[in-house]
């Protein structure tokens, strides 16, 4: 039996998702937006605040060790202005399904490690230049190499008159707090976010820099009780900010930039923007819960949303950092069509 890995697994972006798969085992697809990939069940949860229908934000394949069904993790969240940034307007369903074929030994094998196996492994082969260089697709952006301009009666003379520059007005802050709403009608439509595929990784974290810093994380110790014992009024100090939370959290995502997720069932810890409360009890049975799943802000700018056959793009939906909590015993009674697992959603908040 392999040994279970504490090493957190991270989550990319991977290339759009063209066509949504059909086979049966398509609910092992690790991937943001799209429609749920569920075996004979088609639901759209509604969000409990505005019971508006809620989108498919990330699905993610998650079987745990020595069991005998598959397990997939469903996360909606609301893209109503007015429940963004609220844990209740999201929904993790999850799913078990019993594994087919029942052989004792796959099962005992099967772990969340797996789900870093050929993830980013779609079954297309590379293009492979002449020179035997492989090249990857990419959609770029356009980029005008040249520009050119015209005066107006260029040739009446050479003196160029320039016009007063009108100040602009606009309220830096109303844009940044730009909230696109929705056509009512259109939650009644086909609503998903565009598809695309996640890739993992696991976590690098280069034994040497973690020596290094627990050196330096030793002599600041060291400093701070001896400036404390000079100085009784002494305050710890905290970053630049003033956010000691959100600076461990950037610190330690600009290891590996790109990343969207971070996955750690055994033992994993949350990276908070601020001190809160964690959750400690499963609604479904009572046991504990265990943190499982952190989803992080940078997913926002892949997240551009479709209605039916319209494409309204991006910017409908705002949030800090999600966490998904779920029960340590996995609880599962035959004939349940899913299980709902905790949310805490952590506003972003400017200081």
């Amino acid at each position: 039996m392999p040994k279970v890995s504490q090493k957190v697994l991270l989550g990319f972006v991977d290339e759009r998702i063209v066509n949504e798969s059909c086979s049966d085992d398509a609910y092992t697809i690790n991937k943001i937006g799209g429609l749920p990939d569920t075996p004979n069940q088609n639901f759209s949860p509604k969000c409990p605040l505005c019971n508006h229908q809620i989108p498919l934000l990330i699905q993610i394949y998650a079987p745990v060790i020595n069991s005998i069904y598959h397990r997939t993790l469903y996360i909606h969240a609301c893209i109503s202005p007015g429940c963004w940034n609220k844990s209740q307007s999201w929904i993790c369903l999850r799913r078990q399904w019993v594994a087919a074929d029942h052989y004792e030994d796959k099962q005992q094998s099967m772990t969340f490690i797996e789900w870093c196996d050929d993830a980013d492994n779609w079954g297309e082969e590379p293009e492979t230049e002449d020179n035997g260089n492989i090249t990857v697709k990419s959609q770029a952006i356009e980029i005008c190499t040249s520009a050119s301009a015209e005066l107006e009666n260029s040739d009446a003379d050479d003196n160029v008159v320039a016009e007063p520059i009108d100040i602009p007005n606009t309220n830096c802050l109303q844009l940044l707090d730009s909230r696109k709403e929705i056509p009512l009608d259109h939650y009644d439509m086909n609503l998903y976010f565009e598809p695309y595929y996640i890739s993992v990784a696991y976590e690098e974290l280069l034994d040497t820099v973690k020596e290094h810093a627990n050196n330096l994380l030793h002599d600041y110790k060291n400093n701070q009780i001896i400036t404390e014992e000079k100085n009784e009024g002494y305050e710890k100090s905290l970053p630049a900010h003033g956010d000691k939370y959100f600076e461990t959290l950037a610190s330690t995502i600009r290891k590996n930039p790109g990343q969207i997720l971070r996955y750690c069932r055994t033992e994993g810890k949350p990276l908070f923007l601020y001190e809160d409360s964690e959750p400690n009890k499963c609604t479904n049975c009572q046991g504990k819960l265990l943190f499982e799943l952190q989803i992080l802000p940078s997913l926002i700018t892949y997240l551009k949303l479709i209605c039916g056959e319209e494409h309204h793009g991006s910017g409908h939906l705002e949030f800090g950092t999600a966490l998904i909590y779920t029960c340590e015993n996995n609880c599962w009674n035959e004939g349940d069509a899913y299980k709902y697992e905790c949310v805490m959603v952590q506003e972003e908040k400017l200081f």
